[in-house]
């Protein structure tokens, strides 16, 4: 799924993604039973585990513990709360008037 991140809270300050800034183009994709891995338009990845979802009008709210995949130790998780504005794709009406 595609769209835009609004990134409303974060529990640490030297996490990669920065509380009240606006991640554009951002991929949201099913990692494994679990996770999710959001991956942003430079190229980097952080992975989601969702706590808690909120869906509402136009954006999914998302309060999630999330980590960069690291090979040399265990991830410490964050925790972030998320708006997800996912892109719609319109399809064109086959209605005949």
């Amino acid at each position: 799924m595609k769209g835009n991140v609004k990134v409303i809270e974060v529990s640490t300050d030297n996490f990669i993604l920065k509380p009240k800034r606006t991640y554009k183009n951002v991929i949201l994709h099913f990692r494994d039973y679990n996770n999710h891995t959001l991956k942003l338009s430079n190229g980097k990845e952080v992975i989601v585990n969702i706590q808690g979802l909120s869906v509402e009008a136009k954006s999914l709210l998302l309060e999630a513990d999330a980590w960069l995949e690291v090979d040399t130790e265990e991830p410490v998780p964050t925790i972030v709360e998320l708006r997800f504005y996912p892109e719609i794709e319109r399809l064109p009406s086959n209605k005949t008037d």
